[in-house]
């Protein structure tokens, strides 16, 4: 995709083998006295590949919507864990994430592109957390105004190989009839489009930002239909 190239800044070379064995390690030793002694790891290895992520993205990031926040300090996850409302008192996430959002009340409520790195596997898309039932009913009324626009929308997600909805669907059927491709997201709770991968070259390399532009791209007619639906 020609488009990508255009966009990349040349600062993110790959997450390193010594990031997933740090995540490794830490769900193993998740104490405060490990993480003393490898803190300069988190920070080498984790920490600022992270932040050059974000970084090479920013570009790209803005120009498919000019109102996210890109400042990685405010996008990317904390390594530290709040445990005060948690069964889990572990102090540290195996894992890191960023998600690409708008300065909303509750983003969780509205259309975000993410990424995720965990030891055995990392993954990325788009979609809404946990959507209001208003904006999915106003999500469900958009189709019903037109499916033929809904199903090329979403043609590019049922094309690929890699990406998926998640089906956390409504226990009770809502009654519908539209094509059966149209009918998973008709049924869905909150929209979620992702992809799983295996630790692999790709991200271990500045390929990833290729990936990322690439998909997040392709996502961007379904992430405009979402914001539609917000009310």
């Amino acid at each position: 995709m020609n488009k990508a190239s255009s966009f990349i800044k040349p600062s993110f070379s790959g997450f390193a083998p010594q990031g997933l064995k740090f995540l490794h390690n830490l769900d193993a030793n998740n104490n405060r006295d490990w993480f003393a002694k490898n803190r300069n790891d988190y920070i080498r290895y984790v920490a600022e590949p992270m932040k050059q992520l974000v970084m090479s993205l920013t570009p790209m990031i803005l120009e498919l919507d000019p109102l996210v926040i890109t400042a990685p300090h405010r996008i990317v996850s904390r390594i530290y864990r709040d445990t005060r409302f948690s069964h889990d008192k572990t102090p540290y996430r195996p894992r890191t994430w960023f998600v690409f959002k708008r300065e909303v009340e509750c983003w969780t409520e509205t259309p975000a592109y993410f990424f995720e790195l965990g030891e055995k596997k990392y993954m990325y898309g788009m979609g809404t957390y946990s959507a209001s039932a208003a904006t999915m009913r106003r999500f469900r009324a958009m189709i019903d105004d037109n499916p033929e626009l809904f199903l090329q929308i979403i043609e590019p997600v049922r094309k690929s190989k890699t990406l998926k909805l998640e089906t956390n669907q409504y226990k009770r059927r809502l009654p519908s009839e539209h094509p059966v491709a149209i009918d998973p997201w008709y049924q869905s709770k909150s929209i979620v489009v992702f992809a799983h991968c295996e630790p692999n070259k790709t991200l271990m390399s500045p390929k990833l930002v290729h990936l990322l532009i690439e998909r997040f791209v392709l996502l961007k007619p379904l992430y405009d239909f979402l914001w539609k639906a917000v009310v």
